[in-house]
């Protein structure tokens, strides 16, 4: 878990503490992510109608028998965003989903068909440039013909990778703090297997950054998605 998401994720548990609730033991919900506080209808001890719930992830919507079904909204400590159809918790249906600015697809969204929290059927993914695709859908991978904007980004993707993806590249990638505090650290490709590379850390940094759960240091060693890094001197 990264510094920004563990700042986030303490925010939240400070609001999730302070808001007025019902006790999730005299009204059960059954998402981890939602276990801090809910108030709404409940049957049986479980969630049932329309409610709302709170912890990692926040939840305004349709319950039955506990679980997210009907129509609802979730949103993430990451800026994620879900709007429309659940069943037994999963998202299936159809519904809009949007990342948020802390994650790699930030603002690209996409919307219509869902089968078991996969985009499946007819569905339309666009980005924030305005480039669109809208089509078929299989298991959450783009079935249909691709357009001009789908082959120049996989042009630039895989040009990108033929610099960045050679051991002995030197890379950089750049780290949020907050919202307005950025950092470069620099490191140099060690491995490389399929679309992610292993980079050996030159300098980490002054703030203190991490990537998946550990902390960085000089010398470490991190394995990360070649598209996160970029070239550099």
């Amino acid at each position: 878990m990264g510094l920004v998401t563990r700042i986030l994720t303490f925010v939240a548990l400070l609001c999730a503490l302070a808001a007025p609730a019902h006790a999730q033991s005299g009204c059960k919900v059954f998402d981890a992510e939602l276990q801090f506080t809910y108030s709404g209808g409940c049957k049986a001890g479980l969630a049932e109608g329309a409610g709302e719930a709170r912890g990692t992830a926040h939840y305004n919507g349709e319950f039955r028998a506990g679980r997210k079904h009907g129509r609802g909204v979730k949103t993430w400590l990451n800026g994620d965003r879900y709007e429309g159809d659940f069943v037994e918790d999963r998202r299936e249906g159809t519904g809009m989903y949007t990342w948020g600015r802390f994650t790699a697809s930030s603002r690209q969204r996409y919307t219509r068909g869902l089968v078991t929290d996969r985009r499946h059927g007819y569905g339309v993914y666009e980005w924030p440039n305005g480039d669109r695709v809208a089509g078929p859908w299989d298991n959450d991978r783009y079935t249909g013909a691709p357009t001009k904007g789908m082959v120049a980004r996989g042009r630039a993707q895989s040009e990108h990778a033929a610099v960045v993806g050679r051991v002995g590249a030197r890379v950089c990638r750049e780290m949020q703090v907050g919202v307005a505090t950025r950092e470069f650290i620099r490191g140099t490709v060690s491995a490389v297997e399929g679309d992610r590379i292993t980079v050996r850390i030159d300098d980490a940094g002054t703030l203190g950054h991490m990537i998946g759960d550990e902390p960085l240091r000089k010398g470490a060693s991190v394995t990360d998605l070649v598209t996160s890094w970029l070239p550099c001197t």
